[in-house]
């Protein structure tokens, strides 16, 4: 993957911070939603290569469309507020306190229906490129007006780290792949 810093990918509609000498804690925020998410840390424990984010939802909002991870877990623990998560179809509600583990390859999506912020804190294992795509779909428009171009180029690119649910890859990749050319060619592209 892309070797290069990521600062690049939000020159847009998403903001960033950033702190530390390693680069975290980093918070990108889109302005369209008021979600954000803040990377904490990348690192290695005892249980191999790790990303710990918290991601912030305000209240009717959700995560975006669902998703999964083909090669990568995913532990969600709500911090505060009340998560409607729905993995593989069957829906959960989170409390504080409470958590839920995501297997690579299941679908998953996140929601905020509560009254005030919700704040998740989410490891990822292994983390693969997905810091580096989050910041390139949060420069395509995330929850506003997302440029479609620039978000097959995005999915496209990282598709080992994060794919939409709801096509089949045999069908999505293709579409992706034309879609990402178009991108390129209309100078669409967060990643060129």
């Amino acid at each position: 993957m892309d070797s290069r810093s990521d600062e690049h990918l939000l020159t847009g509609s998403g903001r960033s911070t950033r702190t530390g000498p390693d680069g975290y804690p980093n918070t990108i925020e889109d302005p369209s939603t008021g979600a954000s998410i803040t990377f904490i840390e990348r690192s290695v424990d005892e249980q191999g290569e790790y990303l710990l984010m918290d991601g912030v939802l305000p209240p009717g909002t959700d995560s975006g469309p669902t998703r999964l991870h083909p090669q990568s877990e995913v532990r969600s623990e709500v911090i505060t507020g009340r998560a409607e998560m729905t993995v593989r179809g069957e829906r959960h509600t989170l409390l504080a306190g409470e958590a839920l583990t995501i297997a690579p390859g299941a679908a998953h999506s996140i929601r905020n229906d509560g009254a005030e912020n919700l704040v998740v804190r989410t490891t990822l294992r292994p983390p693969g490129e997905f810091e580096a795509a989050i910041r390139a779909l949060y420069e395509a428009g995330a929850g506003g007006q997302p440029d479609l171009f620039a978000v097959a180029a995005v999915l496209s690119h990282y598709r080992a780290d994060v794919r939409l649910a709801g096509l089949p890859w045999v069908i999505q990749r293709p579409l992706l792949r034309v879609f990402a050319g178009l991108a390129t060619m209309l100078g669409r592209s967060p990643l060129s």
